[in-house]
C-alpha cells in the first residue's frame, strides 16, 4: 500500500472519531507515521499540523516509553492480540517543549498487517490529576497546620504498633479553653496559635531522635484544638515525662502575634503500649481517657492512663448495657432533617437521624451515645429498625407529595459487615413498598473495614437493587479518592466544616468548588451539609451546588412534626422550609 493510500485510510478511519469535540485526534499508519492531526492535537502537543503529519508517533511518546511503544506496534502488525486497544488508559505523553503530562488515551485500529491503521482520542488529564493530588493531600493532611490529619496519624500509629509487644507512647495534647480564646482574640489569632503549636510539636518530635537510637516522633492534628505526639519504640517513663515537660515549656513561651505574645496552656493525656493497649484504637481511647482526667484537674495538667481510668471504661460498658435495653424497650426514635433544592427551596427528601429517649435522662443526641452504640452488639438490630422505620415513613410522605421524595439512611459498620446487607435492604423495600431509587444509603469510609474487594462487592449489590449511595463527610477522610474510583457512589455530601466559613474563607470555597467539579466529572449529585445562613446558601448556589441540608431549612424533628411542617397538604415549598427554621 502506498503512503498516499495509507494516509487516505487513516483519515477515513479518524474522521469517524472527530465527534469527540475538544479531544485531540491522532491517526497513524502501520509504520507509526502520523497521518491525521486535528486542531486540538495542535493545541495539546504544541506541533502544527505541518510539523506533525509525516513524522513518527515518537514525537509525542516520552523517551522512556519509546521502546515499549515500538514493540507494541510490531506485535499488532504481526497479528498478535492487542493489549491497549479498545480501553481508556492513562499514559504519559510528551509535548513539543519536552514536557511530559498524563493523558487519557483511547486507541482504535482497523485493517491487518501492513494495511493496519490507527486512530487515538487523547485528552489531557493534567487538571484531573492535579485535582486528585490536591484532594489526596486534603485527605491526608490538615490544611491549617500541615500536620497529618487524624486518619493519617492513626495509620502511622498502627504502623508503629505492628508486631507483637511493640513499645510506643502516645501523648494527646489539648489546648486549654481554646474556644474562650477564639471568642476573645478571634479566629485569626486562634489559627496562629494552632500553627505555632504545630511547629513547636514538630521540633520536639524531630529532637526526639537526636541520639539516633530510635525513630523520630510523629505529630498529627486530631481535632480542632487537639494534637497527637507519637514516640515510637519508647516506653521509658522518664523519657516520656521529659518530652511532656518539653511540650509544656514550649507552649508556655507563647505565640508572638504582631506586637505581643499570646500564651496558651495544654492538658496532656499519656498512654504507653503495650501496657495500656496493643492496638491503635485501644491506645488512642486510653490516652483520651487520661486527657479527660487531666482536664478535670484544671489547665496545664498531664495525666498518665492508670487502672483508675478503667472505671470509666466500666461506665462505658454500663452504657452499652443500657443501649441494649433501649433497643429491647423501644426507647429509640427517628428524627428527620429536610433536604432542599437550593434553586427554589423545594423539599427533595430528608435524612433519618437517631435519638434516644432515655427513661431518666430525657432525649439524648447521637453525640451522647452513638459511638458506643456503633461498637456494641445491638448496632445491627438497631440499624435494621432504623432502615425499616425510615423506609416506611418515606413511603407515606412520598405518596403525600406526589413521589418527589428521597430518604437518607446511615448504615452502622456492623450492618455493612454482614454478607446479607443487600438482602436486608431489599426486604425493607419490599415490606414498606418504597421504590429503591427513593432510598439513599449514606456511608462514610469507616464502614469499609472488610477487605476492599469485599466492600466493593457489597456496595455494588446494593446499587444493583437500584438504591442510591451517598458518600457522607466527603473530603475529610483518607480514602475519599479511592472511594470515587472503585465504588458505585451516586452522591457526595460536602462536610459542614467546609460550608461553615465558605463566605469568608477562600480555602473552604476552593474545596467546595473542587468537590462540585469532581461530582460533575464523575456524574454524581452533590449536596452541602450544615447550611445555617442565607449567605452560605447563596454562595453554594453561585458555585453550582444544587441541594442543601441544615438548620436554615429545619432542625432534625420528630416524624409527626416533620410531616406536619413539610408534607401535609403538599407544603413542600420554599415557604414551608423557611418557616421550619424560624
Amino acid at each position: 500500500m502506498s503512503s498516499d493510500e495509507a494516509a487516505e485510510g487513516v483519515v477515513h478511519f479518524a474522521l469517524a472519531l472527530l465527534a469527540h469535540g475538544g479531544d485531540a485526534i491522532v491517526g497513524a499508519d502501520a509504520s507509526g507515521v502520523i497521518r491525521v492531526w486535528n486542531d486540538a492535537a495542535c493545541r495539546m502537543f504544541g506541533y502544527s499540523r505541518a510539523e506533525a503529519v509525516g513524522r513518527s508517533l515518537d514525537i509525542i511518546v516520552p523517551d522512556a516509553m519509546r521502546t515499549d511503544h515500538a514493540a507494541g506496534m510490531r506485535r499488532l502488525v504481526r497479528g498478535e492480540p492487542p493489549r491497549l486497544i479498545g480501553q481508556v488508559l492513562e499514559l504519559p505523553a510528551r509535548r513539543a517543549d519536552g514536557e511530559v503530562f498524563p493523558a487519557e488515551v483511547n486507541i482504535s485500529f482497523a485493517g491487518e498487517g501492513e494495511d493496519m491503521v490507527f486512530a487515538a482520542v487523547i485528552r489531557d488529564a493534567s487538571e484531573r490529576r492535579r485535582a486528585e493530588d490536591r484532594l489526596q493531600s486534603l485527605a491526608m493532611f490538615d490544611q491549617l497546620t500541615l500536620l497529618a490529619n487524624r486518619a493519617r496519624f492513626i495509620e502511622r500509629l498502627d504502623e508503629a504498633l505492628a508486631g507483637l509487644g511493640r513499645a510506643a507512647t502516645l501523648l494527646v495534647i489539648d489546648l486549654d479553653r481554646f474556644s474562650d480564646l477564639n471568642d476573645i482574640e478571634g479566629h485569626v489569632v486562634g489559627d496562629e496559635i494552632l500553627r505555632d503549636t504545630a511547629l513547636k510539636l514538630k521540633r520536639i518530635a524531630l529532637a526526639f531522635d537526636s541520639d539516633g537510637a530510635s525513630a523520630p516522633g510523629v505529630v498529627g492534628r486530631l481535632g480542632s484544638n487537639s494534637f497527637g505526639l507519637l514516640l515510637p519504640d519508647t516506653s521509658n517513663l522518664a523519657v516520656v515525662f521529659s518530652v511532656a515537660e518539653q511540650v509544656r515549656s514550649a507552649l508556655l513561651l507563647g505565640c508572638p502575634i504582631r506586637d505581643r505574645v499570646v500564651k496558651a496552656t495544654a492538658s496532656i493525656g499519656i498512654a504507653v503500649a503495650p501496657e495500656h493497649g496493643p492496638t491503635a484504637v485501644r491506645l488512642m481511647a486510653n490516652a483520651d481517657f487520661a486527657l479527660r482526667r487531666a482536664k478535670s484537674e484544671g489547665c496545664d495538667a498531664r495525666q498518665m492512663f492508670s487502672s483508675s481510668h478503667r472505671q470509666e471504661v466500666a461506665a462505658r460498658r454500663a452504657l452499652e448495657a443500657d443501649l441494649r435495653q433501649a433497643a429491647i424497650g423501644g426507647q429509640f426514635e427517628l428524627f428527620f432533617q429536610p433536604q432542599v433544592r437550593l434553586e427554589d427551596g423545594a423539599l427533595t427528601g430528608a435524612e433519618a437521624l437517631l435519638r434516644w429517649r432515655h427513661p431518666t435522662r430525657g432525649l439524648l443526641s447521637p453525640a451522647q451515645f452513638l459511638d458506643v452504640l456503633a461498637g456494641s452488639s445491638a448496632a445491627a438490630s438497631v440499624g435494621d429498625w432504623i432502615l425499616n422505620t425510615a423506609c416506611a415513613r418515606a413511603e407515606q410522605w412520598r405518596a403525600a407529595v406526589g413521589g418527589r421524595f428521597r430518604i437518607g439512611v446511615n448504615l452502622f459498620e456492623a450492618q455493612f459487615a454482614r454478607e446479607d446487607i443487600d438482602t436486608a435492604v431489599a426486604r425493607a423495600l419490599r415490606v414498606t413498598g418504597l421504590p429503591a431509587d427513593a432510598l439513599e444509603i449514606e456511608i462514610t469510609e469507616n464502614v469499609f473495614t472488610a477487605s476492599d474487594d469485599v466492600a466493593v462487592a457489597r456496595v455494588r449489590r446494593l446499587r444493583d437493587l437500584g438504591v442510591r449511595i451517598a458518600f457522607d463527610d466527603f473530603g475529610t477522610g483518607y480514602a475519599s479518592l479511592n472511594l470515587l474510583k472503585r465504588y458505585p457512589i451516586t452522591r457526595l455530601k460536602i462536610d459542614r466544616s467546609f460550608v461553615r466559613n465558605i463566605s469568608d474563607a477562600p480555602e473552604d470555597e476552593a474545596i467546595v468548588e473542587l468537590v462540585l467539579q469532581l461530582g460533575e466529572r464523575f456524574g454524581l449529585d452533590v449536596i452541602a451539609e450544615g447550611v445555617e445562613r442565607a449567605d452560605q446558601e447563596e454562595h453554594l448556589r453561585r458555585l453550582g451546588c444544587r441541594e442543601g441540608q441544615g438548620f436554615l431549612y429545619g432542625r432534625p424533628m420528630p416524624a409527626d412534626e416533620f410531616g406536619r411542617v413539610f408534607v401535609n397538604g403538599g407544603a413542600a415549598d420554599q415557604a414551608a422550609v423557611r418557616r421550619s427554621s424560624s
